[in-house]
């Protein structure tokens, strides 16, 4: 899980690869991946995450701007994901 999360794929693309059903279930299984890693691993791994965060977040300001209230929801999303790496 991990694993392919660093190699840059979505939670959705995880998904199914893994045979999930849907992507939230990836990103719950990432959690639980994340949690499992040892203290010493886990702030590398938090930074890597927070990481990917920033560069999906310019992709949606990009992406999105036209529509301001698609890009909102994309971005309180996403802050919803920053906010459960702490």
């Amino acid at each position: 899980m991990l694993t392919l999360r660093s190699e840059g794929r979505s939670f959705s693309a995880i998904a199914g690869r893994l045979g999930l059903k849907r992507s939230r279930d990836a990103y719950q299984a990432f959690h639980r991946a994340l949690n499992d890693r040892p203290d010493t691993e886990r702030p590398a791994l938090v930074g890597q995450e927070l990481g990917r965060l920033q560069a999906l977040e310019a992709r949606i300001r990009d992406r999105d701007a036209a529509d301001v209230v698609k890009m909102n929801h994309r971005l309180e999303a996403l802050e919803h994901m920053r906010q459960d790496l702490h």
